[in-house]
């Protein structure tokens, strides 16, 4: 076998374990998810898990900053820091939005981690970097530009992330209460009139 395969094969064994974790945590939250419940979901001995991963601390830690990387790209793909405010807006947490619709288990599972004693602060922060920086840069300029209200970042950034993720969340797990399909649009105009100066 040469070295090229082998690499793969590792990462596809590696992904596979992350896969496994994640579904796991998703479905049956992180305290009820032991390594051997791991090592049976990602067809690998408990064994293999730690050739990957020294502990499940290590490995809950990587699954997050895997997760924010996904999540990151997915908010910031044709996102246009050259855009107006508004437009901007709606890019980045239209891009959420449908993020966390489309993929029920990457949201139940950003709601496991994000509460985990596992992840520090500073994990946090360094993994949710990237679209911070553009969350601040954006609100920056919409407050300069007297469009968003001057509240702190947070309570802003809190009350739009806490309403879209709310209404996936509704949407997945009781759809008989949306008859009609939810228009991400609506959605976007309602967290817009929310924090528009």
């Amino acid at each position: 076998m040469n070295v090229q395969s082998e690499t793969r094969k590792n990462m596809d064994k590696r992904q596979q374990i992350l896969e496994a974790t994640a579904d796991l945590i998703a479905e049956q939250g992180l305290h009820s998810c032991p390594m051997a419940m791991v090592a049976k979901h990602a067809c690998c001995g408990a064994g293999t898990i730690y050739r990957y991963f020294e502990t499940k601390e290590e490995l809950v830690q990587q699954l997050f900053l895997h997760l924010t990387e996904v999540m990151a790209s997915h908010c910031m793909a044709g996102y246009d820091e050259s855009a107006c405010i508004k437009k901007r807006f709606y890019s980045f947490w239209g891009n959420f939005y449908r993020y966390m619709r489309e993929h029920p288990r990457d949201r139940a599972l950003m709601e496991q981690l994000s509460a985990s004693p596992a992840i520090s602060e500073l994990q946090r922060e360094k993994a949710l970097e990237p679209m911070n920086k553009a969350l601040t840069r954006l609100l920056a300029e919409g407050k300069s530009q007297m469009l968003i209200k001057d509240l702190p970042d947070e309570i802003i950034t809190t009350m739009t992330f806490g309403s879209l993720t709310m209404m996936a969340k509704k949407q997945q797990l009781s759809p008989q209460m949306f008859p009609q399909a939810v228009q991400a649009e609506d959605l976007l105009n309602l967290c817009w009139d929310a924090i528009k100066a």
